[in-house]
């Protein structure tokens, strides 16, 4: 990935980093989450988040920390969809989609982060 489109999708605001997450996601049809002998996870409002990353890039960038020893992995937007939002409903957990270094993340209940799949998949048909 070029570092200036690197630079200028990480430095969108939330809200617009979530529409991109969405868009690029039901382009190429795989999530990236980081894995290590299980995926990452972090806490937000008390509860387990997993983030997400709609390219590789993104999800390198945020290997450090907890994540130090995390690896980026791809999860097929089939499995997310049908799979992986399900059962983090089921699990009581959220999306923390999109984080940045130094900069904050959407956070979505599964179901909604499915509808908003859901939705842009719908423009692709």
């Amino acid at each position: 990935m070029h570092p200036e489109k690197f630079k200028q999708v990480a430095g969108l605001p939330t809200a617009e980093r979530h529409a991109y997450f969405v868009r690029k996601v039901a382009d190429t049809q795989e999530v990236w989450g980081l894995y290590h002998a299980g995926w990452a996870t972090a806490q937000v409002y008390g509860k387990v988040a997993i983030p997400f990353w709609p390219e590789a890039a993104f999800a390198q960038a945020c290997t450090s920390g907890d994540w130090e020893y995390f690896q980026p992995r791809a999860i097929a937007l089939d499995d997310f969809l049908n799979k992986w939002l399900p059962g983090m409903a089921e699990n009581h957990q959220l999306a923390f989609v999109f984080p940045v270094p130094q900069g904050s993340a959407s956070v979505a209940a599964p179901a909604d982060l499915l509808a908003d799949l859901r939705e842009e998949a719908r423009q692709y048909e």
